[in-house]
C-alpha cells in the first residue's frame, strides 16, 4: 500500500531537492559558460584574490538557497490556498 504524502513528509521520505534532475541543452550550455568564466578568473587572479572570488561565489549560493526556500514556501502556501478555494466551491449550484 502506498504511504500518504503527509506520512512521507513526516518521515523525511519526500524531499523535492532529491529529485532526479534532467538538464536541458540550454542549461548545460549555461553551466559550461559559467565554468569557462570561473576558469578564466582562476588563471587571471592571484591565489589570494581567487580565494576571495570563491568566497563571493559561496555567498551568492547561500543567498540563492534562501531565495529558493522563500519561493518554495510561497508556492506551497499558494497551492494550499488554491485547494482550500477549490474545496470550498459549491459545485452543485455553480456558485463559488
Amino acid at each position: 500500500m502506498r504511504e500518504s504524502m503527509v506520512r512521507e513528509i513526516y518521515y523525511g521520505n519526500l524531499n523535492p531537492w532529491e529529485r532526479k534532475r534532467v538538464y536541458n541543452p540550454e542549461r548545460i550550455a549555461l553551466n559550461d559558460k559559467i565554468d569557462g568564466i570561473v576558469e578564466h578568473f582562476k588563471n587571471l587572479l592571484t591565489p589570494e584574490e581567487y580565494k576571495k572570488f570563491e568566497e563571493m561565489q559561496e555567498l551568492e549560493s547561500q543567498a540563492e538557497a534562501e531565495d529558493e526556500v522563500d519561493l518554495f514556501e510561497y508556492a506551497f502556501c499558494m497551492g494550499a490556498f488554491l485547494m482550500i478555494d477549490i474545496f470550498g466551491c459549491d459545485w452543485a449550484t455553480g456558485n463559488d
